[in-house]
């Protein structure tokens, strides 16, 4: 599958746009799901259904897939509803389990590292004893693989973080529903939808 990516500078904008092949990917279009922060009991959590990209911030509710918590600013945990069948690229040990951060265009698919555990977390490089994969004020794409009715499906989410782990949110999610292997940060044809990185979208929500 070819992706066409376009730059005017380093600092600008990062747009992705797939070609024909790329049909089957299903893209959630641009998110701006803000991640809850607490250490009340049940801890405040977003939850996903990476089907539908029906989302919750008060309960959980039937169909979710993964959720997102944590009160920590060195790390995200990430987890899923079912153990065994979620599975996101990472080294797969330490705690808490590492989870990597992808180059936009990374392969993602059955050559790809996994983690053993259903689950794991994102790192800030602060977090000891190993330094962690995250950028601070950027977008971070994870790569995941889920088993749905016997097919094994690829794909990419992307969290937006701040200064640390306290300041996070999902901004987009895609799968190839093919499962065809999917490059980190593509979008499926036609038109050409923008993966804002750190120059665009942190400078928009700065100006508002």
């Amino acid at each position: 599958m070819a992706i066409q990516k376009f730059g005017a500078a380093a600092a600008a904008a990062l747009v992705l746009v797939a070609d024909s092949a790329s049909a089957a990917i299903v893209y959630s279009g641009p998110l701006n799901l803000a991640i809850p922060v607490g250490t009340t009991s049940p801890v405040p959590r977003l939850w996903v259904d990476l089907d539908t990209f029906a989302t919750s911030t008060t309960a959980s509710f039937t169909g979710w897939d993964i959720s997102f918590s944590g009160s920590n600013s060195t790390f995200l945990t990430i987890n899923s509803q079912t153990l065994s069948n979620n599975r996101f690229v990472g080294t797969g040990t330490g705690t808490p389990t590492p989870i990597a951060r992808l180059e936009v265009g990374t392969v993602i698919g059955a050559s790809s590292t996994f983690g053993t555990n259903g689950g794991g977390s994102l790192l800030m490089p602060t977090y000891l004893p190993a330094p962690g994969p995250i950028l601070a004020n950027s977008e971070n794409i994870i790569g995941f693989r889920r088993v749905v009715n016997g097919l094994t499906i690829y794909g990419w989410i992307s969290v937006l973080v701040g200064n640390d782990m306290l300041t996070r949110s999902v901004t987009g999610i895609a799968y190839e529903g093919s499962g065809a292997a999917i490059e980190a940060g593509a979008i499926p044809a036609p038109g050409a939808l923008a993966l804002l990185g750190l120059g665009g979208l942190i400078s928009a929500r700065r100006r508002r």
